[in-house]
Order: C-alpha cells, then sequence, then structure tokens
C-alpha cells in the first residue's frame, strides 16, 4: 500500500538506535490504550525463529477453536503483514484509519517509526475481540515498544546469536540479556534450544532476578522427529515448513500452546495445526510465479531469509548434496563477507543482486577474493541463472529479508 503517511511516520525520528519506552508510554496515554482490553499475551523475543515460532502457535491454536491476533516484524510485502486480526492481514482502511489516529494524537512529537506503528496495532487489538494475542518483539527485548505491557503473559526466547549488534551489543551474553528483558515476575518463562554458553548465562541471569522459566532439554525435547514432554508425543515429520531447525521452533511453539491450553490441549488437532502453518520467506518452496516460468532449467527453487550468521549455517546444514546456485542480497551493516566466503564453499555459483533498498550490499562492497557475480537489480539476474543452471540444479534466492520481500513482489507480478 503506497500512502503518504508511512514517510511521513519515518520523518519523526531520523535517530533510530534511540531504544526507549519513554516515547510510546506517552502516545499509548494519549490514544487511551487499556491492557486490560487486550487477550492473554503471549510475547516472543530472540534472533532466529520468532515468526516461525509464532505462525505455528497460531496455527495449533486456531486448529483447537480459538482465535489469534498476531503482531509480527518486518513485513515482506504488505507493511498489513504485521498486523493480523482474527488471523487475517489488517484491512488498508483500518490500518490507515489507526495510523492516522496515532498520528495526530502524536501531534509531531519525536517518535520512532516502530513505535508509532505498535501503538497503533496495540490500539487496533484493543478494539478487536480475540481469545489471544502473539506479540513478537521487533529488536531486542528489554526497550522493545512491545515491552510496554504490564499484565500477566507467556513469555518465550527462542534461540539467540550475533545480529543487531549496534543496537544490542557485540556479544552473546549482552544481546541475551537484552532479549530477556521481555521476562519479568507475572510473565510465565519458556526457553528454547541454546548455544551452551548462552544457556549458562540464562540460568545464571534468570538466578539474580530470582524468575523461573521452562527451558528446552529439561522440560520438553525434540527426538527422533518427535516432540516429547512427559507422557505426550508429537510426530513432527508432516510439519509444513520446512528445514531441521523448524521442528525446534515447532517444539517451542508446541510446549506453549500445551501451557495455554492446558486440559483443552489435544495431540491430534495439533499434529494437523503442524501440517498448515505457513511462514513465507523460510526455507520456502517456489512453484508457481514469474520466476517459475521465466527461468527454463532446474531441479527446484527454494526462497529463506538467512540475514545473519547462524541462520545461513542453518542453511548450509539443509543444503541438498547435488548442484546449487545462490543468488542473494545483504544490507551493508551484516557479515556479508564472513557469509559469502563461508557459502562460497557450498554453492557452485553466487550471484549478488543490488536490492532496491538504500542500504543494500552493491557491486564496490564484493570481496575481491570470492568468485562473485554481480547483477545490478534481481530482475536482471534471470539471464545469469539461465546461463548457469541445468535440471540437476537446486535454485536458492535468499539473505536480506528486504531481499525476500523483493522476491516475492517480482514474483507474484504478471
Amino acid at each position: 500500500m503506497k500512502d503518504p503517511i508511512f514517510q511521513r511516520l519515518l520523518q519523526l525520528h531520523p535517530k533510530f538506535s534511540d531504544l526507549s519506552l519513554g516515547r510510546i508510554n506517552q502516545l499509548l496515554k494519549k490514544i487511551r490504550f487499556n491492557e486490560k482490553k487486550l487477550p492473554k499475551v503471549i510475547h516472543i523475543a530472540g534472533t532466529n525463529g520468532k515468526g516461525s515460532t509464532a505462525s505455528i502457535l497460531k496455527s495449533i491454536i486456531n486448529q483447537h477453536g480459538y482465535s489469534t491476533h498476531l503482531y509480527t516484524t518486518p513485513h515482506l510485502v504488505d507493511f498489513n503483514e504485521r498486523i493480523q486480526l482474527n488471523s487475517k492481514n489488517i484491512s488498508n482502511k483500518k490500518l490507515l484509519e489507526y495510523l492516522r489516529y496515532c498520528e495526530k494524537k502524536n501531534n509531531r512529537n519525536l517518535i520512532t517509526f516502530f513505535e508509532i506503528t505498535t501503538a497503533a496495532a496495540f490500539k487496533a487489538f484493543q478494539d478487536h475481540e480475540a481469545d489471544f494475542l502473539i506479540l513478537e518483539v521487533g529488536l531486542g527485548g528489554r526497550f522493545d515498544a512491545t515491552n510496554i505491557l504490564k499484565l500477566p503473559k507467556l513469555a518465550a526466547i527462542t534461540p539467540i546469536s550475533l545480529d543487531h549488534q549496534d543496537f544490542l551489543g557485540n556479544s552473546l551474553n549482552k544481546i541475551a540479556f537484552e532479549k530477556l528483558g521481555i521476562l519479568n515476575k507475572r510473565s510465565v518463562n519458556f526457553i528454547n534450544r541454546q548455544k551452551p554458553s548462552v544457556m549458562k548465562f540464562i540460568h545464571s541471569e534468570l538466578n539474580r532476578r530470582k524468575l523461573k522459566a521452562e527451558f528446552f532439554g529439561d522440560d520438553w525435547s525434540i527426538r527422533s522427529n518427535n516432540y516429547q514432554s512427559n507422557s505426550i508425543k508429537i510426530d513432527l515429520s508432516q510439519l509444513s515448513l520446512q528445514g531441521k531447525h523448524q521442528k525446534i521452533n515447532a517444539g517451542l511453539a508446541i510446549h506453549l500452546a500445551k501451557n495455554i491450553l492446558k486440559n483443552k490441549f489435544n495431540v491430534n488437532k495439533t499434529q494437523k495445526a503442524l501440517t498448515l502453518c505457513q511462514w513465507p520467506g523460510r526455507m520456502q518452496p517456489i512453484i508457481s510465479g514469474l520466476f517459475f516460468q521465466k527461468l527454463k532449467s532446474f531441479k527446484d527453487i527454494t526462497l529463506d531469509g538467512f540475514h545473519n550468521i547462524d541462520g545461513m549455517n542453518t542453511l548450509i546444514k539443509n543444503l541438498p548434496l547435488n548442484r546449487k546456485i545462490l543468488i542473494c542480497s545483504f544490507l551493508n551493516n551484516k557479515k556479508y563477507s564472513q557469509m559469502l566466503a563461508k557459502l562460497s564453499q557450498h554453492f557452485q555459483k553466487i550471484i549478488v543482486v543490488q536490492m532496491n533498498e538504500e542500504n543494500s550490499i552493491t557491486k564496490e562492497d564484493l570481496p575481491i577474493n570470492l568468485k562473485l557475480i554481480f547483477c545490478p537489480s534481481l530482475e536482471s539476474s534471470l539471464k545469469k541463472i539461465n546461463q548457469y543452471s541445468n535440471i540437476k540444479t537446486s535454485i536458492f534466492f535468499g539473505g536480506s529479508l528486504y531481499f525476500i520481500g523483493e522476491f516475492l513482489k517480482l514474483n507474484q507480478s504478471k
């Protein structure tokens, strides 16, 4: 949706890294936000797997007959994707209504784009009934705009890795400290699988804060394609989201659902929900659209938003053994040189594309010691891909989520 309000809101706070709860707190008072009118909240923070966990959890809850609102970030194609009311993207009409209302009440005061759009989302969630609100953190946790809520909630931490170091700190412990900021004495807490050093820090931090939590490995586990907790065992082999890592995300989602639904939790309904969940841009098979039509010869096409080192390592673990080509793009503040060096060991050809995004990697950014092919746009890469692929080639598009959104938008065009 193209509307001048988005440009106006982006101008309200040029300093993106100024994380704070003060501004959104003031705006929520002006719009008469009442947290007591929200559905029961499930708050999800972490580096990787937040969106996937949220989508799987939503599918399970919906399959049990309960309604859900969902808040995620970033969007891939349309901003409306960020705000789901009763599992459907908010309409353009309602979105503009809430954005304009918050813009008017804010009265051009200093506020970030994420803060004012989160305020609009909270107002929409307040005004529309649902049984549960699944709330994904935007950046970090402690000072993220979603962390303004005070009432009891369920809080979950997905796998933590290095990302957004400019804002969150340059060590895993510093980043984990920020993510753990969503936990409090009124929340029921769940910690998914972590690197051993991160898990050690989390235990010490929770002990320091006198908080309790349930942990992957202690309270639930994933073994031989199954989620297991006490006497409950659920087969994950039919999970619709591709990749071994998604079973870890599914385990957390199932454990959350089990604690949310309690005696209403049904294994058969959960099994069915696993086959129905959708989360675009994460190991997503592409079986139709512009690229499927214009690429002449290939075995399969996959789209994956691996936007940090751990995401890249997860992609590598899931690669097939046959010939592979990667078409990718990154923001210029990411560790793209390090990622491209490692990816070069696993792909026969790598085509780097410049995105239609001001912070996109450019030809001048490419490491000179790697054999990379550069294309000035995604559409112009089609000719190069056809030059290097055959019926035995798996084609992967991936990297920045901005690039994933650009791919999906172009793929939908005629």
